[in-house]
């Protein structure tokens, strides 16, 4: 993703190809793909005041001015929470100049069980698709139809073939194993090897 500069026109054109916001299309489905990116820009937004209104309760600078007067500790957590989240906005709508590489800001601005979280934008963009929305999975069809060069992939019948294998000591009974669960099982080389195979079809 190109740094939102008018002098980078090319770049910034580039930003609003179908090409380069497919998942902003299956969690919008405006006609155009500048829409679409518009739209994730606003819930972007809306997540990263939400989380840095949270960090800038726990800021040690906006605490001592809620010990002031609570007044000017919430005009502080308010300018906390503005300024926090248009630097988060201009990283994370750039990339590196030399690698190209998703820039990331921290999701809090502490850390949680000491660790810094931190969420790049398309990293955003994954947190935002855990999100409810309507007609999401014929979007990312139609998507998967547009890249794929083939139609009807949504009536195609698909089925997914899963296999778990596990090897474990017989600390007791091999035959424990056929008496109270249905996996086949095997005894090889002193180990009993247990197998199960599950099908899902859409």
């Amino acid at each position: 993703m190109n740094n939102l500069n008018p002098d980078n026109v090319e770049g910034l054109l580039s930003d609003f190809e179908f090409k380069n916001k497919q998942v902003e299309y299956v969690m919008y489905g405006k006609s155009t793909p500048g829409a679409n990116y518009a739209a994730a820009l606003l819930e972007l937004i809306m997540i990263r005041l939400v989380c840095n209104a949270i960090s800038g309760v726990f800021d040690k600078k906006v605490q001592t001015y809620f010990k002031a007067n609570w007044l000017v500790g919430l005009a502080a957590l308010i300018a906390y929470t503005i300024v926090q989240t248009v630097m988060d906005i201009e990283v994370l709508t750039k990339s590196s100049e030399t690698e190209k590489a998703n820039q990331s800001v921290s999701f809090f601005k502490f850390k949680l069980a000491g660790k810094d979280l931190k969420l790049s934008y398309r990293d955003h963009l994954r947190l935002m698709l855990l999100f409810t929305r309507t007609k999401q999975y014929g979007r990312a069809l139609a998507v998967i139809e547009q890249v794929s060069g083939q139609k009807g992939v949504g009536a195609k019948p698909t089925q997914i073939k899963i296999i778990n294998t596990a090897k474990i000591k017989p600390w007791f009974l091999p035959n424990a194993v056929k008496t109270f669960t249905n996996l086949d099982n095997k005894l090889i080389n002193g180990d009993l090897e247990l197998k199960s195979e599950l099908y899902y079809s859409y």
